[in-house]
């Protein structure tokens, strides 16, 4: 299981996102449209999972048309990540393609995801996203999984 995790979210143009997630062994670059609530359901299923909640979460990031499912998938303190590749959402019961896949701690995941909305919002802003994203930034869903991060940490 790996400890280096980066997750990394810059809005790249008025409803749109680039998204990275990245280990010492590899990378996936996923871009993100804001026609569903990817960011809100990505911190929410993170939240979840440090809190213990069993159970895999999926989260699905649109591209229209492609689009990416992530599957967090608890395993004690540990959760396996797999982010599965559609070249059209609308064609998820197919299998899609494996994009990327990895282990990590619960507690390496949830830092990774704070790290990367408390940078957004650094540079831009609460007003900036909004600006860009065309939705309210993901306040609430970030300070709930910063409370359950800070019960993962001593």
């Amino acid at each position: 299981m790996k400890a280096s995790l980066s997750f990394t979210w810059t809005l790249s143009g008025s409803g749109w996102a680039d998204c990275t997630i990245a280990d010492a062994v590899a990378e996936a670059q996923l871009i993100v449209s804001y026609i569903t609530n990817a960011p809100e359901e990505l911190i929410t299923a993170v939240t979840r999972i440090a809190l213990g909640e069993p159970g895999d979460r999926k989260v699905m990031f649109e591209a229209e048309p492609n689009g990416y499912l992530w599957i967090l998938s608890p395993d004690g303190e540990a959760v396996d990540i797999r982010i599965v590749e559609y070249a059209d959402t609308s064609a998820r019961n197919r299998p899609g393609a494996v994009l990327w896949e990895a282990g990590h701690p619960i507690e390496v995941l949830a830092r990774s995801v704070l790290r990367g909305f408390d940078r957004v919002a650094a540079d831009l802003g609460e007003d900036g996203w909004f600006a860009d994203w065309k939705r309210p930034f993901p306040r609430d869903e970030l300070e709930a999984l910063r409370l359950a991060y800070r019960k993962l940490s001593p």
